[in-house]
């Protein structure tokens, strides 16, 4: 694991044979953006999600998977009976920010959840109508009016503009990212293949993209990879840790927390330690989506094309 010392803002030297060698860095390599000269904005997203009864999502034991699947369900259930207000505790007591990505669904059936998450001063960023209900596929005006939907209803929720996104289960189709543009969103955070936010060109203008990660997400460490607590709290801070000795500064990690998953009671505890392991790193700033997209707005950043189309070479 780095020391997360995250010295220096240049390309990384190194000596072989006498010679100093520059490393080059590759072409979305970060730029300082963050305060106070930190490395790596963190970024905890806390996915609170409605799933349509009937409809497949994660599953804890897949082979139950069939009908109604009250057992799966219910364990995703248990993120919003219990393993939420967990979280809303546990950084309540850390001190720590937090973004809330929250379907539409989520605000008309559980308002309690939306008022409790607003009382802790979380950011708020849309996650879809529901979590059921894929984009790809969708005739394009359908889309539309869906993206717009969901953001009149967070908006109506929370008192105040959503303009963070993220596509329900990553499913976009071709003209996602435009329409988020058409509909007044900011950022999004349907990108998993860079370590930088950048700008995404689409027919519309630009969208910012703020990185999202599967390596520092709870559906991948824990239902994936079988992580057990304590692996599962290494990864993370491993992976901010390892960013932070990684000059220049200009980092994003997401750490995707889900309450069904991370909200559990064997697991919230190692959560909790390794939030503090990261928040004593020198270079780790945590902050909302929100913060980031901001620090954004004017930024030089890379400019590329959105998810699910060629990319530019």
């Amino acid at each position: 694991m780095g020391n997360g010392s995250c010295g220096g803002t240049g390309p990384a030297a190194a000596s072989v044979r006498g010679r100093q060698v520059v490393a080059p860095m590759l072409p979305d390599a970060p730029r300082a953006l963050w305060p106070e000269g930190r490395a790596v904005a963190v970024w905890p997203v806390v996915n609170i999600e409605h799933f349509l009864p009937g409809q497949p999502g994660p599953a804890l034991q897949p082979h139950l998977v069939r009908g109604l699947d009250i057992a799966n369900a219910g364990w995703r259930r248990y993120g919003e009976r219990h393993g939420v207000w967990r979280l809303l505790r546990l950084f309540a007591d850390l001190g720590l920010p937090a973004t809330a990505a929250l379907d539409a669904e989520v605000c008309r059936l559980r308002p309690d959840i939306v008022d409790a998450v607003l009382a802790a001063g979380w950011d708020v960023l849309a996650h879809g109508w529901d979590n059921s209900t894929p984009h790809h596929g969708m005739p394009r005006q359908v889309e539309k009016d869906r993206i717009a939907g969901t953001l009149e209803v967070l908006a109506a929720a929370t008192g105040r503009p959503v303009t963070g996104w993220l596509t329900p289960g990553f499913a976009v189709s071709e003209v996602t990212q435009e329409l988020l543009v058409e509909t007044g969103v900011r950022y999004t955070a349907d990108c998993v293949d860079s370590d930088a936010p950048s700008w995404l060109g689409t027919r519309a203008g630009r969208l910012l993209a703020v990185p999202y990660g599967l390596e520092t997400n709870d559906i991948s460490l824990v239902l994936s990879l079988h992580h057990p607590g304590p692996a599962f709290a290494d990864a993370l801070v491993d992976h901010v840790a390892g960013l932070c000795d990684e000059p220049p500064a200009g980092a994003v990690a997401a750490l995707g927390l889900h309450p069904y998953l991370a909200g559990q009671p064997g697991r919230a505890g190692h959560l909790r330690g390794a939030l503090e392991r990261i928040a004593a790193l020198p270079g780790a700033w945590f902050c909302t989506g929100s913060e980031i997209a901001g620090r954004c707005a004017d930024a030089e950043l890379e400019v590329r094309s959105a998810p699910g189309l060629t990319q530019r070479t």
